[in-house]
């Protein structure tokens, strides 16, 4: 599963939970409230044989709606995410968080996704026993 794919599932997943709040990724920023997705961080970890373990932070932060409103969709955001998971997608949500907006800033939830990623199979290269005064060749 690629990164975009994970992207698109996850503006999905918004429009579904939340028809009335658009989900911008480029061009002209509504006027109302919107959510605006994107990658904050990616983490590769190799495992064993040719298995890699990605785990991708997204951030959505949520602009230009009240204070009081974004602590109420955290809870929403957590149900919608949890929704792809159930939908039999290659991944699981690890980690999510909320944190309070900045100046200037809305507030941002985030959530960790945890996939594995599999590589060309590795052909293994026996090891042989040495009887003394041989060279491998």
């Amino acid at each position: 599963m690629s990164v975009q794919l994970l992207r698109n599932q996850i503006n999905a997943a918004l429009g579904r939970y939340f028809p009335d709040v658009p989900v911008y990724v480029s061009g002209e920023k509504p006027q109302g409230a919107y959510f605006e997705p994107g990658l904050i961080s990616a983490t590769l970890d190799r495992q064993r044989e040719g298995r890699y373990l990605a785990v991708y932070r997204f951030g959505i932060r949520y602009e230009q709606g009240s204070r009081l409103n974004a602590e109420n969709m955290a809870d929403g955001l957590s149900e919608a995410l949890a929704s792809m998971e159930r939908e039999g997608e290659a991944f699981r949500v690890i980690r999510q968080a909320w944190e309070a907006g900045t100046e200037g800033k809305g507030p941002l939830f985030t959530a960790d996704f945890m996939i594995y990623l599999q590589t060309a199979a590795v052909e293994r290269v026996p090891m042989r026993h040495m009887t003394g005064g041989e060279r491998l060749k």
